[in-house]
């Protein structure tokens, strides 16, 4: 689908939590944009990008995300490229603060971040083309909740209102979740037929309405709100210190593992089939939920990814699940087993 000429666009949708995640495209100079990612399709997002030939400059949150886990911080360090969040977030790790206001380039194409707080206090909106992507703040047909992370109806209301309802009503509105099966709607559809705020509700009523709801909590905000302040890759050390080992302690084990021990690469597929440790097998970060009980049988599993913060991710995903047999090769990777003079096995 391309909704310009001149500009490449995909939806993409991620079953599991409902989420949409957006990619944009300069059609000549092939720069591009990738707005909402999710952790678990983190290869299959390189692998369209890769299809389709794109160069990705950016990849942007539009916000702290309560629901899933963010692929940013994977993203920068497979493709090199810039990340984006709102700045009232204060994500330590993204390169760019976004203010109202603030414009990003790729190709001909400017991106502009408008600044739409209420579901959370650094909810941004991205306006590029005759497109707004509106994250959880304007839904098709709803809006985000405010009963949580900052939430607050009366900045909602005028977020919705003061700056998304102000664009021209053919703008074409792409939402962060959908739960009903839509997939687009435009802005003068939601001014006259969105049944939390159409364009003739007032700020009282919507706040009252917002504050009766009586929403069950978010199943993975304990695990998705910590990670996405790392964009989406584990930078709290401190759990690790009886577990982390080097790459020098790997190469002794490697001569006297056992058949219940193993080597897990957690870098993408193509990372491990350009060169991996010998006798090493490959569990990209994002995949390592869907192993579990293999993974239990193991007596001892090493975890190691290029430069450590992967195998540092997936290590506290699994103890968080009970698993004991782990051991991180923290702060250092692939990169230094390389540097080392190592073996490598392709």
């Amino acid at each position: 689908m391309s909704t310009q000429p001149y500009i490449g666009f995909r939806q993409l949708f991620h079953q599991d939590t409902s989420t949409f995640t957006y990619l944009l495209w300069d059609l000549d100079t092939r720069e591009g944009v990738i707005i909402d990612p999710v952790r678990e399709q983190f290869e299959g997002d390189l692998c369209l990008v890769g299809e389709l030939g794109v160069r990705m400059v950016y990849a942007l949150d539009t916000h702290v995300h309560a629901d899933h886990v963010t692929s940013l911080g994977m993203l920068r360090e497979e493709m090199r490229l810039q990340t984006a969040v709102g700045e009232p977030s204060g994500v330590p790790c993204a390169d760019i603060m976004l203010n109202d206001g603030y414009t990003l380039r790729f190709g001909r194409h400017t991106l502009t971040a408008l600044a739409t707080p209420g579901h959370t206090d650094a909810c941004t909106s991205f306006k590029v083309e005759n497109m707004v992507f509106t994250g959880d703040t304007l839904l098709i047909r709803g809006c985000g909740r405010t009963d949580f992370q900052q939430g607050d109806p009366e900045m909602l209301y005028r977020s919705i209102t003061q700056k998304l309802y102000t664009l021209p009503d053919e703008t074409l509105v792409y939402p962060g979740h959908d739960y009903n099966g839509k997939s687009v709607s435009t802005i003068g559809e939601e001014k006259q037929y969105n049944p939390r705020i159409p364009a003739t509700q007032t700020e009282s009523d919507f706040a009252e309405l917002m504050n009766s709801l009586n929403l069950p909590r978010p199943k993975h905000i304990d695990e998705a709100v910590p990670a996405n302040m790392g964009c989406g890759i584990s930078v709290d050390h401190g759990h690790l210190t009886e577990e982390v080992f080097g790459v020098r302690d790997l190469q002794k084990i490697l001569n006297a593992m056992s058949v219940d021990e193993v080597v897990i690469d957690c870098r993408t597929k193509d990372e491990y089939q350009a060169g991996h440790i010998p006798g090493a097998i490959n569990l990209p970060m994002g995949k390592e939920l869907n192993q579990l009980r293999e993974l239990r049988d193991y007596q001892k599993i090493y975890l190691y990814c290029y430069s450590g913060r992967r195998s540092q991710t997936v290590f506290s995903t699994l103890t968080s699940k009970g698993l004991d047999n782990l051991v991180c090769l923290g702060s250092s990777g692939m990169a230094e087993w390389e540097k080392f003079g190592y073996s490598v096995e392709k």
